[in-house]
């Protein structure tokens, strides 16, 4: 598959304050973000993209992502039309990070979630009992 949607699971390790072009400055809390987007092609590329640090700034996303670790991607078959739609799913499970952040060219609210803290080991603490 070179063409479809795609989550994008971004970490950033502590709190930033990250300029998003023309956009404007947003504060980012630590913890995972999940973006959503679409390639028509390439679509190995993008995500190889979107995981390089160093890079020139492009998209909303390139601002994020030369801050947050990408852990990985979840790869979903379907055409540009659907994007919109995953962000609206999403957005019922999560927070938006930022307003119209990915959505420049659509009329979304935005396509970046934040889904929270990072869990740094699988012990519960509370219990004091392994999880999983």
């Amino acid at each position: 598959m070179d063409s479809g949607l795609y989550i994008a699971v971004f970490h950033l390790a502590a709190e930033r304050r990250i300029g998003v072009g023309r956009l404007g400055t947003f504060d980012f809390a630590a913890g995972v973000y999940l973006y959503v987007g679409s390639a028509q092609r390439n679509l190995r590329a993008r995500l190889a993209r979107h995981g390089r640090r160093r890079k020139p700034l492009r998209w909303h996303v390139d601002y994020l992502s030369t801050k947050a670790t990408m852990l990985g991607a979840i790869l979903i078959d379907g055409d540009r039309d659907r994007e919109c739609r995953l962000a609206a799913d999403l957005a019922r499970l999560y927070g938006r990070a930022a307003e119209r952040f990915g959505a420049s060219d659509c009329r979304c609210a935005g396509h970046l979630f934040y889904a929270g803290r990072w869990v740094e080991n699988s012990r519960d603490e509370r219990r004091g009992t392994q999880m999983g």
